[in-house]
């Protein structure tokens, strides 16, 4: 494996399970490394429970895509094929390369146990410390990050978005769209504007300006019908945080974040697992 630290201090990691579909991952990576100015890793993990790839034969599937990126006018791409189980692997990227975010294929069409099956796929990264964008198709116009949404509601969880929210708007030149209920219950209706109120003060801080919107629709999952404005925008990225907190209606309608993974709309959707501290990238 090339060193990778000879090229950039930070990386965005392009998991790549399946090398057919490498272009689903790759083309987001590549987008996303740009935009923050950031080195880039081809991932492979040869994990028993997914693949029988070898590492020596997923190292050479990802050295010739590496040498196609970079007659493409990649710079600072670099490749790691790893062995061993996939979560523990995933868990470590911040710390074993130095990851700033991930790049994994959903398919709505995988088997149960398919690394890109939606409940696997949260499993692997629902408890690492970087963010993860989870995407269905390649980028075809990277227009479409250039308008970015995310949900505002009365839980903390809610501020965890903002960080990667500015970064789009900063480092993108993305319009931000906030969403939300409008919320009647008085405790709640509290709780709400107290994050939008943190929200106004964080990013008039940095210098950057997002529009509101008043979600006209309601579901079990405010993501959900979120994403459906988003799509009736032509907003292009989404801005999810997972949860632990989980209400007794999720254990027969399925969690919020498998139902926004594999949005019919096909939106890409960047997950932020909470963490104690805010993370943030080196400028």
């Amino acid at each position: 494996m090339p060193n990778p630290t000879k090229q950039k201090d930070q990386f965005v990691v392009a998991y790549i399970t399946d090398p057919v579909h490498s272009e689903i991952v790759v083309s987001h990576a590549t987008h996303l490394a740009a935009m923050l100015k950031k080195g880039l890793i081809l991932l492979h993990i040869s994990d028993p429970r997914y693949t029988k790839l070898s590492t020596d034969d997923a190292g050479a599937m990802l050295k010739s895509l590496q040498s196609d990126l970079l007659l493409q006018g990649h710079p600072h791409v670099t490749y790691a094929a790893l062995k061993g189980e996939t979560k523990p692997i995933i868990d470590a990227l911040p710390v074993l390369l130095n990851a700033v975010v991930a790049v994994a294929q959903v398919d709505s069409q995988a088997g149960r146990h398919a690394p890109t099956h939606k409940k696997e796929l949260l499993r692997n990264f629902s408890e690492c410390k970087i963010a993860f964008l989870t995407v269905q198709e390649a980028l075809s116009d990277i227009g479409q990050t250039k308008h970015v949404a995310f949900s505002i509601d009365y839980r903390k969880e809610s501020k965890e978005k903002l960080v990667w929210a500015s970064y789009f708007a900063r480092f993108n030149g993305s319009s931000l769209h906030t969403l939300y209920y409008d919320y009647t219950d008085e405790a709640i209706r509290y709780k709400w504007y107290s994050n939008m109120q943190f929200m106004h003060k964080f990013f008039t801080s940095l210098g950057v300006s997002f529009v509101p919107h008043v979600l006209k629709k309601r579901t079990t999952f405010p993501d959900v019908s979120a994403l459906d404005f988003a799509n009736e925008n032509g907003i292009g990225t989404f801005i999810a945080v997972t949860t632990n907190e989980r209400d007794g209606i999720e254990f027969f309608i399925g969690v919020q974040e498998h139902r926004i993974m594999v949005n019919p709309h096909k939106i890409p959707v960047l997950f932020i697992n909470p963490r104690d501290d805010i993370y943030v990238l080196c400028d």
